[in-house]
């Protein structure tokens, strides 16, 4: 049927369906494995999925599974990604019982697993060829190791293992994106043992069709540091020979990528040769440094312990406000957000997170926000305080949430190493 139809209407048909459907097609002939899988078509059906509603974008959620030891990556709606009938709807309301089964409710999730032993609201994508697990297969029993997930973009995941031992550090990579089930990992980074801090940054830019991920490496402490970016394109590392920031960024501080920039918290001595807080930001498509200041009431304080983040497509800060403290490290937050992006007299504070958390994952669409406390996994409403329990434990630094598309990213890219 195909032959007797333009080229431009079956992109049109093609580019409506999900990935996993679109890998079953390049099967049907050669016409559409060729098709389906250039650049132009890959771009198409990423900018398609971008258009829908954003009642039907979805986030992604990962965190360490602490009953099955293992890292789970799941997608879940962006407005209400832990809806709090999620465990109600699996009642049977003409149960004469009813009223005592709700008062039994919680003690009755927490036993069966919490919210992900209730199959709704959430898709779980298939990790058995995820870098975290492959990595640490790969490095073995090796000591220090540490995975992280530097950011995503377009539905391309970007990757971190940090393996240290006596004599050298070896930072290994990957990209993966699950929606076509494939990753590469990149050349290995090598350093002498040492003594260096470590941050990292991952960013499209729009203009080339690349991705980027950039490693700002302080050795030995040294201000500026040295600058490394890996293009998914050329699939090779290179030094950038431009200014480095003059900003110290702590060992893997995490990053933002939103406006085309990556975005990272970072400290550098003002005038009195006190410590001022700023923002150190990298224009992924010019590969620039530069800096943003904070709002002033936040600029000279110390032990903030803020992260930046995103709220609503606005550039977010979440400082602890220093006035909580308790045993476990629990502390009040606040959220400031940039209402106009690199105007600095529009940081706004929107509200005060009014419980003792250890750290804020992120936002929803209808205004909750997923807090951690204690192990625990919260979601927090800040306008009546109410806070839902969707009974799920890890350790604070496995926890993930970021906006999520279906794309073809990695599709027409060789096999990495």
């Amino acid at each position: 049927m195909s032959d007797y139809l333009p080229n431009e209407v079956i992109i049109d048909i093609l580019k409506r369906l999900p990935a996993d459907s679109l890998i079953r097609c390049r099967c049907v002939c050669k016409s559409w494995y060729s098709l389906i899988s250039t650049p132009h078509f890959i771009t198409t059906h990423l900018n398609f999925n971008l258009s829908k509603p954003k009642t039907q974008h979805q986030l992604l959620f990962r965190h360490y599974d602490l009953n099955l030891r293992k890292h789970r990556i799941t997608l879940h709606s962006s407005n209400d990604p832990f809806p709090r009938d999620h465990f109600s709807k699996y009642l049977n309301y003409s149960d004469p019982a009813i009223h005592m089964r709700l008062l039994c409710l919680d003690l009755e999730v927490e036993n069966k697993g919490g919210f992900f032993a209730y199959p709704s609201d959430f898709i779980e994508l298939d990790c058995s060829h995820e870098s975290i697990n492959q990595i640490s297969t790969i490095v073995g029993s090796s000591k220090g190791q540490m995975s992280t997930i530097v950011g995503s973009s377009n539905g391309l995941l970007c990757l971190s293992h940090l393996l240290r031992n006596d004599s050298q550090y070896q930072d290994l990579y990957g990209l993966w994106n699950p929606s076509i089930h494939k990753e590469i990992f990149l050349p290995v980074r090598l350093h002498s043992h040492r003594h260096y801090a470590l941050a990292h940054g991952f960013g499209y830019d729009p203009a080339t069709d690349e991705y980027k991920l950039v490693r700002v490496v302080y050795i030995d402490g040294i201000v500026p540091p040295q600058v490394e970016m890996y293009t998914l394109r050329s699939g090779v590392w290179r030094y950038l020979t431009g200014p480095g920031p003059a900003n110290v960024i702590a060992d893997h501080t995490l990053s933002v990528f939103t406006n085309g920039v990556v975005h990272w918290l970072a400290q550098t001595p003002n005038d009195e040769g006190n410590i001022r807080n700023v923002i150190v930001v990298f224009d992924i498509g010019h590969e620039v440094f530069d800096e943003m200041p904070v709002p002033k009431s936040l600029e000279g304080m110390e032990h903030l312990n803020m992260e930046v983040g995103v709220v609503d497509g606005l550039l977010a800060l979440f400082p602890c406000n220093g006035s909580e403290w308790d045993l476990e490290g629990e502390e009040s937050y606040s959220i400031w957000v940039m209402r106009e992006y690199g105007v600095v007299e529009s940081w706004t504070k929107l509200f005060d997170i009014d419980v003792g958390v250890r750290r804020v994952v992120g936002f929803t669409k209808n205004g909750k926000v997923l807090v951690i406390k204690g192990a625990n996994l919260l979601s927090y409403e800040p306008s009546t305080q109410k806070i839902f329990n969707p009974h799920i434990r890890s350790q604070t630094e496995s926890f993930y949430l970021n906006a999520y598309v279906e794309s073809l990213v990695l599709l027409n890219v060789a096999d990495g190493e």
